[in-house]
């Protein structure tokens, strides 16, 4: 017994190393992961408005498609009205999941290829657009409650206003709509 014992300290020390040099790499990398989502989290609807004003300025609609809110935040509102679904909410969900991959995320795409067309026949270049402000009608009054907002940009010293008419706040981030057009 006295001869495994040195044995087992050194392969329990090698061991605990070991352990520790992963769940040091481990932390790091998970730490950065962390700082890096709540850098890209839009808490407030100027954020929001910035990223818009972004994604057309290089006419990338998958930018802009990163604003909409996802799969599961939908899911996340219909469970929190599960009481309108009764006993169908899974097979609500199920449903609304097809629909928002082949229907919503479409629309969202058309609405932003759409505005950017509409503003080149305008004379915007959009590459050269510069971001004036937000103007909110209103504050969302419920958790879920959509919102019109406004960006006010200014193309060739002219401005022009950008209105996403269901603008949403889930869980303290705001996101866009497919209701996106210049006004």
């Amino acid at each position: 017994m006295h001869r495994d014992a040195p044995f087992n300290d050194n392969h329990m020390k090698k061991t605990t190393i070991a352990i520790l040099s992963i769940a040091l790499i481990l932390t790091a990398f998970t730490t950065n992961t962390m700082v890096t989502e709540k850098k890209r989290r839009i808490s407030s609807s100027e954020q929001m408005a910035e990223r818009v004003v972004a994604a057309l300025q290089q006419a990338n609609s998958k930018e802009y498609m990163a604003l909409f809110p996802t799969l599961s935040d939908f899911k996340e509102i219909m469970k929190a009205n599960a009481g309108i679904y009764g006993s169908n909410l899974n097979e609500a969900q199920r449903e609304f999941s097809n629909s928002y991959e082949t229907k919503l995320l479409p629309a969202v795409k058309n609405s932003f290829a759409a505005l950017v067309l509409e503003g080149r026949e305008k004379g915007i270049d959009w590459s050269k657009v510069r971001y004036v402000g937000i103007e909110l009608e209103s504050q969302p009054q419920q958790h879920f409650s959509p919102v019109p907002v406004n960006i006010v940009i200014s193309s060739r010293g002219i401005e022009h206003r950008i209105q996403i008419e269901r603008a949403l706040v889930i869980n303290g981030e705001w996101k866009v709509s497919q209701f996106v057009k210049l006004i």
